[in-house]
């Protein structure tokens, strides 16, 4: 078969071939039966036959161009990546969050134990004498601490700037986080640091607290909103921990390689802390600092951490038949 016989023998074929990629490019196969999808098979097989056939025999360079573009169009569309979607997406985050916590229990452990030591510290301190606080607390804390010692709250439906409070808290606490994950890789020196001055800070503020006898109030104010914005501190404090044990001690491994071993753990549980403190932030700014009845904020508090304690040990992705 001469090359011009061969070209006119296989136009049609070549052009059939180019109807059926368009169809999957532009519906994604969704109007092509079984018969037709074998047929794009078939073709995709034969034109690259084709193609070898016309580079050996020196066809027209403009026809082993167009048959170089029709393969190149077809390895793009038949072998490309599935796309995800939202709801893969979301699946995928579901399982993959509280599996990534468990597998690395120990560090969270740590960073709360770390955020414990740091509260209890300074209010041991302030409960054995009362003067030490005036030395313990930042001055720019003063008028915060002063607010929660007269036992302040906002009547319920007095929600004006609450929607404006809800988007700080949201930021300043997402800072906070992202600061002691993303810090970690600095031998996790800075995330020990940020966990103890977060206790600190939490530890003060109940040592005042208990000698005025609020202690209560403020551990039931605190508890709506602390348990998921606490959750999230302790989630990116453990993995903050985690990347800074692996450029410690990153045993047989690189410092780099044995990163990219543990980022995918850290990330996930970065990724499930934001959730936490976007609804920390709603539930601080419209529940937490109103009047509410203290059986009602317990309640809340109480049915949260029952909720986030089941879904990461319980929620286990079911089996994939083989």
């Amino acid at each position: 078969m001469n090359v011009r016989q061969f070209v006119e023998r296989r136009r049609a074929r070549w052009q059939r071939f180019e109807e059926l990629l368009d169809a999957v490019r532009w519906a994604n196969g969704r109007n092509l039966d079984r018969a037709a999808l074998d047929e794009l098979g078939r073709l995709y097989r034969q034109t690259a036959t084709d193609l070898a056939y016309a580079r050996l025999h020196g066809a027209d360079p403009s026809v082993v161009e167009y048959l170089n573009s029709l393969m190149g169009r077809a390895h793009g569309i038949l072998y490309r990546a599935r796309r995800g979607s939202l709801r893969d997406g979301l699946r995928r985050f579901w399982y993959s969050f509280p599996a990534a916590v468990r597998r690395n229990a120990r560090y969270v452990a740590l960073a709360i134990a770390l955020v414990l030591l740091g509260a209890f510290i300074p209010f041991a301190m302030i409960v054995a004498n009362p003067a030490v606080a005036q030395a313990l607390v930042d001055p720019q804390w003063r008028p915060i601490f002063e607010q929660w010692k007269r036992g302040e709250q906002r009547p319920p439906g007095h929600t004006g700037l609450s929607a404006v409070m809800s988007s700080f808290y949201f930021i300043n606490n997402s800072r906070v986080a992202m600061l002691a994950f993303g810090l970690g890789i600095f031998w996790g020196i800075p995330t020990v640091y940020l966990l103890i001055a977060n206790g600190y800070l939490l530890g003060t503020l109940a040592g005042e607290m208990y000698h005025v006898g609020k202690l209560g109030f403020l551990l039931v104010s605190i508890y709506p909103h602390g348990v998921p914005e606490l959750g999230a501190v302790f989630l990116c404090g453990g993995a903050g921990l985690m990347l800074g044990r692996a450029m410690i001690a990153p045993g047989d491994l690189t410092r780099a390689d044995a990163v990219r071993q543990v980022a995918p753990d850290a990330f996930w549980m970065l990724a499930g802390s934001i959730v936490l403190i976007f609804f920390a932030a709603f539930i601080e700014a419209f529940f937490s600092f109103f009047a509410f009845p203290n059986w009602a904020k317990f309640l809340w508090g109480t049915v949260e951490l029952a909720l986030l304690l089941a879904y990461l040990l319980g929620v286990r992705e079911p089996a994939r038949p083989a």
